[in-house]
């Protein structure tokens, strides 16, 4: 259930900063006010952050990774992923203080309109209910996460929206980067792969006969994932295919039907479909893209700028280094373990050290 409320609320749950290339869930529920004190891993402004807000980011961001992937990272990654979460979080609380300094206003109206987006991913009322109550959310926390979201967002596109790119901007990229543009020739075609020789043979004796149609037939035939769509493999440039693939593909013209070719991969009949010559493109062509590269580098720089600022103001306090705990992996060999959380027994240590401190004060 959590991997499906994750997905059909990931419109407004999940704040996606293209900079950061990381999602923040903020909060998911654990509301610091309702809490009593504890450990926080970090303190920003004199907010804290607690564990679980943090483990709750990073479950989410590791859940995007495969089995293969997160296996393949040492616990010195693992860690350093964990610390990036963690900045993460502070950066987005840092946006939340901004917009709240700046008094942003988030009308009902427009967190009725994305409540109503979430309930449309779900079946029924019945299933969003229990997606809400599976997570510990209520509707009322939710929509509190969202008027979050929709103010951070708000700060992100007050910095976007100053970016201003002119026409010699434009034309200077073009002119270095024109190489990139460069459209080398591709060629559109169709094949039926199959792992005989001799079958290769018949379903070609059945394409010269004009038996049947060669969309159809590979369909029918082939074994390659695109035989769904009629053999059709869309364009390709050289380099992209085995060589012995490609040498025939770009040899035909066409409407052109190979012999046999064999690969690695089996025996194959191609039929060229198009071709397109190679191609430089004129400026104005490419324009509007160069503006999209130029949009992107500069809203990037532009957030960069402004998360730089917020955190170079702030009372920023980091009580917890995960990067620290490469001495325990070493130790225990638990390198290749995604491990979710700060050691217990340290969390507890530092929470009986602070009552202790609290209690003697009091005593004194």
């Amino acid at each position: 259930m959590m991997q499906l409320l994750r997905k059909k609320m990931k419109i407004v749950l999940i704040i996606v900063v293209a900079f950061f290339g990381i999602s923040i869930f903020y909060g998911l529920g654990q509301y610091r006010s309702s809490q009593p004190r504890k450990f926080y891993i970090a303190e920003v402004n004199g907010v804290g952050i607690s564990y679980n807000q943090w483990q709750s980011t990073f479950q989410n961001v590791i859940s995007r990774y495969d089995n293969q992937t997160l296996s393949s990272m040492d616990q010195s990654t693992i860690n350093m992923l964990k610390n990036n979460v963690l900045k993460q979080i502070i950066n987005a609380e840092l946006l939340l203080q901004q917009a709240k300094k700046e008094k942003v206003k988030i009308s009902k109206d427009d967190i009725d309109s994305e409540v109503d987006k979430i309930k449309e991913n779900f079946s029924s009322p019945e299933e969003f209910n229990e997606a809400l109550r599976v997570n510990n959310l209520t509707l009322t926390q939710l929509r509190d996460e969202i008027k979050n979201n929709l103010m951070i967002n708000y700060i992100l596109n007050q910095a976007k929206n100053k970016i201003i790119i002119t026409e010699d901007e434009l034309s200077s990229y073009y002119d270095e980067n024109k190489e990139s543009f460069f459209e080398p020739e591709k060629v559109r075609a169709r094949h039926i792969l199959v792992e005989t020789e001799k079958e290769a043979n018949n379903i070609l004796q059945q394409l010269k006969e004009g038996i049947i149609d060669f969309a159809e037939l590979a369909k029918e035939k082939s074994i390659c994932p695109s035989a769904s769509n009629g053999g059709d493999l869309g364009f390709f440039s050289k380099g992209q295919m085995v060589k012995e693939f490609e040498d025939v593909a770009f040899s035909l013209e066409p409407g052109e039907i190979s012999g046999v070719v064999k690969t690695e991969f089996g025996y194959h009949i191609i039929k060229c479909e198009e071709k397109k010559e190679a191609y430089n493109p004129t400026f104005e062509e490419v324009k509007e893209r160069i503006n999209n590269i130029l949009k992107y580098q500069k809203e990037s720089e532009a957030i960069s700028n402004l998360i730089a600022q917020l955190n170079e103001q702030a009372d920023i306090i980091i009580n917890y280094d995960f990067e620290s705990e490469n001495l325990l992996s070493e130790s225990s060999q638990e390198d290749n373990q995604v491990s979710s959380s700060p050691d217990e027994t340290t969390l507890k240590e530092t929470d009986d050290t602070e009552e202790t401190k609290e209690d003697t004060s009091n005593n004194n």
